[in-house]
């Protein structure tokens, strides 16, 4: 059955390499008039107080009900998706970015389903997203998701924004089907010992994905920004991994994956809850 699952996938897969024109979601775009402006929504990734880097050490102290532990953490890959963008006004109307999908990652370079293609996905750090066309006037909260909602997770073949299979996002067999992985963060960590033996190291993969995990942040501004065509401004967040990592016991956990459930829960749970938070805003006006 499985021989029969994977070639399923593969054609699948085929499928999505050779269509031209695939089907893209229906957006009634808002009347936008000369007046309309811009943001930039930036996810700035970090460490505690430090930057985050790929292939840089970082010590962790983990406290669990066994004891306190030292370790240290190696990544090599950050990415998840942010979707379905919105932004409130100080009346409540919220504008719905059409199509917005985006890829927000930081990584080394990826073959594409296991080299299956001989494509390869190149390394990139993304941590912007630039929305346009903004109706001018006055915003307090932005919205958005983390993951991909049912309509496209579920069916591949179906495009909006930045989804693709060939991004190294996309399950080659998932709860028996294909579908986006939501988050994913995978390198090595290091458990140092209080003895004269060499620490022990492992590489670890912890992802998160399924209908139910989709879910919404919202973020209150510190204050009102003015979007229009005069204005350039800026939405500033900060992503701590080290909050992220927060686990009972990430020795013994180093796949997180479909099968255990309540740990991609927690994963969710702490980049929705922890992780994410607003750090500034930040609004000048522009000169010509």
């Amino acid at each position: 059955m499985k021989n029969y699952l994977k070639q399923g996938v593969c054609s699948l897969l085929s499928c999505i390499f050779l269509l031209t024109a695939c089907e893209k979601e229906t957006v009634v775009q808002p009347n936008i008039d000369a007046a309309s402006g811009s943001t930039t929504l930036i996810f700035d990734a970090r460490y505690g107080d430090a930057d985050f880097e790929l292939n840089k050490a970082y010590d962790y102290k983990l406290t669990n009900t066994t004891g306190q532990f030292d370790f240290k953490y190696e990544f090599n890959q950050l990415r998840y998706w942010v979707s379905n963008v919105r932004l409130v006004n100080a009346a409540g109307e919220e504008f719905k970015v059409p199509e917005s999908y985006y890829l927000i990652e930081e990584n080394v370079e990826i073959p594409v389903q296991d080299g299956s293609f001989g494509k390869k996905y190149p390394a990139n750090k993304r941590e912007q997203i630039k929305i346009a066309a903004i109706p001018a006037g006055e915003y307090t909260t932005v919205k958005f998701a983390i993951g991909v909602d049912s309509k496209y997770n579920d069916n591949l073949t179906l495009r909006a924004g930045e989804l693709s299979a060939l991004n190294g996002m996309a399950f080659e067999s998932w709860m028996w089907l294909t579908s986006y992985k939501f988050f994913v963060l995978n390198g090595k960590m290091t458990w140092v010992k209080a003895s004269p033996e060499a620490p022990a190291s492992q590489t670890f993969f912890w992802d998160f994905a399924s209908n139910d995990l989709y879910a919404e942040k919202e973020i209150k501004l510190d204050k009102a920004i003015t979007i229009n065509a005069q204005m350039t401004t800026s939405i500033n967040l900060e992503m701590d991994v080290k909050k992220v990592i927060d686990i009972e016991s990430p020795w013994s956990n180093r796949l997180i994956s479909a099968s255990q459930k309540e740990l991609m829960t927690q994963l969710k749970n702490n980049l929705l809850t922890k992780a994410i938070t607003l750090k500034s805003t930040t609004a000048t006006t522009t000169t010509k």
